[in-house]
């Protein structure tokens, strides 16, 4: 039976003609085959509204190879892409190569491997015809050897798909027709329609020709297709292809505009006749052609998205909108953020690595703790996967905790969870797998993969929706993936290759097409059906027209040549110009009501973009098409202009007087206030922290957010030095029987210190480095032997006698000493006390140069001294002879404070003359200490925390929390 082909124009009914003749013969279970599995469900819909429910099969070449291969009894094993790709990597590496040994180590070498596979096999040429074909091309010249190499990997890879007993796709699709052509009665009489395609593959034509002529099935085909026209130059060679096929002058039908919208019609039906013609007439664009102007690529989705928005909302339904881009990908991200924002519901679909997606990442830190020498935050990606911890609340403290402690191992991490947790035995049932051998570590890596994707979902009927569908298809790639990868039954499938084949395994994410979305498309998805309106976006040189892509093997030159010694043809590229032309005019020709023209002339760094030149080619049949524009600096729309409430109120904020919000009045929340009414203890360096700045004290002394690195050095370095100094005078005392350093004592308390400080060294987390570790322990080794030594000269009759003395602290040892307030007491660890004859001298150490002289402590409120002095009185019974703080590093080591002149001989000599005050003023300033601390609890009992950048002791070295503590003009 001969095959009929159709052919015409755009809208010139051949959709109609197809479909009408497959409606007639639904009694014979025909075959229709559409491009793509949107169009399957679009046809299937247009079926079901005209009254064709039963009987109807709409499928894909794919599935049409499929009932072939059925029908003609062939069964194989096709090949994953996973397995194909492995199959050709392991056929490279197995070849002694040359000419291509640089090449071939490149990432990105196995897949054009793969894509040229594909071209010989979808072409049925064997690989010993093409050995031959290319050895005759080069003969003995310069690329004899480089020529060989090629043909050797085709044999190879060939060879090695025969050893696994696999086909790849268009092997099973060849030997099916094979098949076919030996059987051609097992077809029977099913007809065969095709619709929507403006090319096929060798493969394809050889079905149609084997269903038409051999197998004596009836074949219908339409091609867009017009004799003449620049638009289908790219089609030319398939409809003489075809019509050799077809027994019977094709039927040539005319165009029509019976399509469009009647208020569109004119310019619609004139573009799409004119498009690329030498000569045509202007006419009036009626609103029907629309050109969008942008300067960056944002503004460009936004300008979309705004026209689209008031598309829907005039009552056109989602499914009647078509956005194209020749590229859809890359544009996917702002897509999705712009047309999120803006509430439009979209179907786009994209394809993004395994690694990217929130399981793979999970599955393959897992991977990387118990096989691959994992780093701390493999382990906390493990611990972030959807439902793995019900509170994820403590994967932020893991990452705390590793970033304080500096681990930097998945080890360390997991040793520092497991301490306060519980075990991660997964990880060792992986780590076991593993080493257990290739076959082994894929079925414990697959039911891991299982384990982490229905971890959310455990015992609940729910229905996958959003981001979870996307979870679905990451988990479905990859588990075909693994078990595939398990079929062959390979020795090199170790961790490491294991976990860079599922990394780069693409998954298919995105909503599909469906009748209440928008559809965002390249223009081979839409050249099957008619929208409402369309939109043809990035409209740029040398996007839309797309440049050429360079085949990585044999250039269009090495083609041409090789058909021309050996008669062996391949495709060449020669032709993208006019492949891109087509498809511009697909895309143009698509729209019923509104054809949207949209370029960009600025990128988004502001350098100037040429339009394309089909965007000139469609302008110019039109008079007064003035764009709409959105500009690079445009950050909001104009009231009048803005597509959204949000947008809208964006737009009047900027367009109005900037008004600032009142200032905070404080803290307001009853529970809070009530807990700081409650609290009777507060402790002295809280309250110089409040005084200093509240928020500060806010943030730091009550949110206490979980820190993500170390303290710094100073901090650290401080309580480091308080434990070292502790630990040497209590054991200079227990030895010596005294805590004083002296002349005679001082090498065996310098003995003393330096190993407290390597027993103490354990607690001095400063930082990840080592190396910067052991250099600020030497600089504290230095400081601290350089303290000793000026204990050791100094005079006077006081001795330490208390050390890191505790009160109110941990509900053990002293308590709190109360204050003259309303139930407020005071707490804290006086970090050493000496004493004579019922005398105290507070002394808090400092590990900086910076201490505070009495005429400061008013001014930069220094109470901790004060109210030590209060708390060696009240819970020692001492007299309170001075508080001082005491300097660990710089020059000057003598401590600066208060101390009372009564004991000025006693003291001695290691004290600034001007600290010295009476003991009515030492009183004055006790008790002027503890009203100022009464007054600032009352405060923080009132909740009066206010940002004062103005007043702030930090302002000066830079606010530590600036985005809560500022005001502006």
């Amino acid at each position: 039976m001969p095959l009929q082909l159709v052919t015409g124009p755009a809208n010139s009914g051949k959709a109609g003609v197809v479909l009408d003749a497959y409606r007639s013969r639904l009694d014979e279970e025909p075959i229709l085959v559409v491009p793509s599995l949107e169009d399957v469900e679009h046809t299937q819909r247009e079926l079901a509204d005209g009254g064709a429910v039963f009987g109807t099969r709409v499928v894909r070449f794919k599935w049409l190879f499929d009932e072939i291969a059925s029908r003609a009894g062939f069964r194989a094993r096709v090949a994953s892409d996973v397995q194909r790709e492995l199959i050709a990597e392991e056929a490279v590496q197995s070849l002694d190569l040359r000419t291509l040994r640089r090449s071939s180590t490149r990432p990105g070498f196995v897949r054009a491997t793969v894509r040229l596979m594909a071209e010989l096999e979808r072409s049925m040429i064997e690989p010993a015809r093409f050995t031959q074909a290319l050895r005759d091309w080069a003969d003995n010249g310069p690329r004899h050897d480089y020529a060989l190499e090629v043909a050797a990997i085709y044999s190879r890879y060939r060879q090695r798909l025969d050893d696994s007993g696999l086909c790849d796709q268009q092997l099973f699709e060849w030997r099916a027709l094979d098949a076919l052509r030996r059987h051609a009665p097992a077809w029977g009489k099913t007809p065969v329609f095709v619709y929507g395609f403006d090319d096929f593959t060798p493969l394809e034509l050889d079905a149609l020709e084997t269903l038409s002529r051999i197998a004596g099935a009836d074949v219908m085909v339409s091609l867009p297709y017009e004799r003449g026209r620049v638009a289908f130059r790219a089609v030319s060679r398939v409809f003489e292809e075809l019509s050799q096929l077809a027994s019977a002058p094709p039927l040539e039908l005319p165009p029509v505009s019976d399509h469009y919208a009647a208020e569109s019609r004119d310019a619609l039906h004139h573009l799409e006749r004119s498009l690329f013609a030498d000569s045509a007439r202007k006419r009036k664009h009626g609103g029907a052609v629309r050109v969008l102007a942008a300067g960056g690529e944002r503004a460009e989705v936004e300008l979309v998205a705004s026209e689209v928005l008031g598309l829907l909302r005039a009552g056109t339904p989602p499914g009647d909108v078509a956005v194209v881009y020749r590229d859809p990908s890359a544009y996917a991200s702002v897509v999705e953020q712009v047309f999120g924002a803006y509430g439009i519901p979209f179907a786009l679909e994209r394809r993004l690595p395994f690694r990217q997606t929130a399981l793979g990442r999970a599955a393959l830190a897992l991977l990387r703790c118990a096989a691959l020498h994992g780093t701390e935050t493999d382990l906390l990606a493990y611990l972030r996967a959807p439902g793995k911890l019900r509170n994820q609340a403590l994967a932020d403290w893991l990452e705390s905790r590793v970033r304080v402690e500096g681990a930097r191992s998945a080890a360390a991490a997991r040793d520092i969870w497991e301490a306060e947790r519980w075990k991660l035995d997964e990880i060792d049932h992986l780590a076991r797998a593993a080493s257990a051998g290739p076959a082994r570590l894929i079925v414990e890596l697959r039911a891991q993969l299982e384990r982490l994707f229905s971890a959310p979902y455990k015992r609940q009927a729910h229905v996958l929706s959003g981001a979870e569908v996307e979870d679905a298809r990451a988990f479905e790639a990859a588990a075909a993936a693994l078990d595939g990868l398990g079929e062959l039954d390979r020795a090199d499938l170790g961790p490491r290759r294991l976990y860079d084949t599922l990394a780069e395994l693409p998954v298919r994410l995105g909503e599909r097409p469906q009748p209440d979305r928008v559809l965002v498309a390249p223009p081979e998805r839409i050249r099957a059906r008619r929208f409402d309106a369309v939109f043809v976006c990035g409209l740029e040189e040398g996007e839309f027209p797309r440049g050429g892509m360079p085949e990585p093997f044999l250039s269009d030159e090495d083609r041409r040549a090789i058909a021309t010694a050996t008669g062996l043809v391949l495709p060449v590229r020669e032709d993208e110009l006019d492949r891109e032309r087509h498809l511009f005019y697909v895309a143009a020709s698509r729209a019923e009501r509104t054809l949207f023209l949209s370029s960009r002339f600025s990128d988004e760094e502001g350098n100037p973009q040429p339009a394309s030149f089909f965007l000139e080619d469609a302008r110019v049949l039109f008079t007064d098409i003035e764009p709409r524009r959105r500009s690079l600096s445009d950050i909001v729309w104009s009231p009048e202009e803005a597509p959204t409430e949000v947008e809208f109120e964006r737009a009047v904020s900027a367009a109005g007087p900037r008004v600032m919000p009142p200032a905070p009045d404080g803290l307001s929340a009853d529970r809070l206030l009530e807990k700081f009414r409650e609290q009777e203890a507060f402790s002295a360096s809280d309250l110089e922290t409040y005084a200093d700045c509240p928020v500060k004290w806010l943030v730091e002394r009550q949110l206490r957010p979980l820190a993500l690195e170390p303290d710094p050095e100073q901090m650290v370095r401080g309580r480091y030095a308080h434990e070292v100094l502790e630990l040497t005078f209590r054991r200079l005392r227990e030895e010596t029987g005294s805590a004083r350093v002296t002349r005679g004592n001082l090498a065996e308390a310098e003995r003393i210190m330096r190993e407290a400080l390597r027993d103490r060294q354990s607690s001095f987390l400063l930082s990840p480095s080592q190396t910067r570790v052991r250099a600020a322990v030497r600089r504290l080794e230095f400081d601290l032997l350089a303290y000793l030594r000026h204990e050791a000269q100094r005079d006077g009759v006081f001795e330490p006698a208390e050390l890191e003395l505790r009160f109110g602290v941990g509900g053990e040892g002293l308590p709190a000493v109360p204050l003259p307030g309303d139930g407020i007491s005071v707490r804290g660890v006086i970090d050493r006390i000496d004493t004579w004859n019922g005398w105290a001298l507070v002394r808090d150490y400092k590990s900086g140069r910076s201490v505070y002289k009495a005429a400061d402590w008013r001014e930069k409120n220094r109470l901790q001294a004060a109210l030590y002095m209060i708390a060696a009185r009240e819970l020692l019974g001492l007299k309170p002879a001075g508080g001082v703080y005491v300097p660990l590093a710089g020059s000057e080591r003598r401590p600066r404070g208060l101390v009372s002149e009564e004991l000025k001989e006693e003291l001695g000599s290691d004290f600034f003359d001007n600290d010295f005050r009476s003991p009515d003023e030492v009183e004055e300033a006790l008790r002027e200490a503890s009203a100022t601390a009464c007054e600032l609890v009352g405060r923080v009992r009132r909740g009066d925390v206010h940002p004062c950048p103005d007043t702030c002791k930090w302002s000066s070295g830079g606010c530590q929390h600036p985005t809560i503590c500022r005001h502006e003009e």
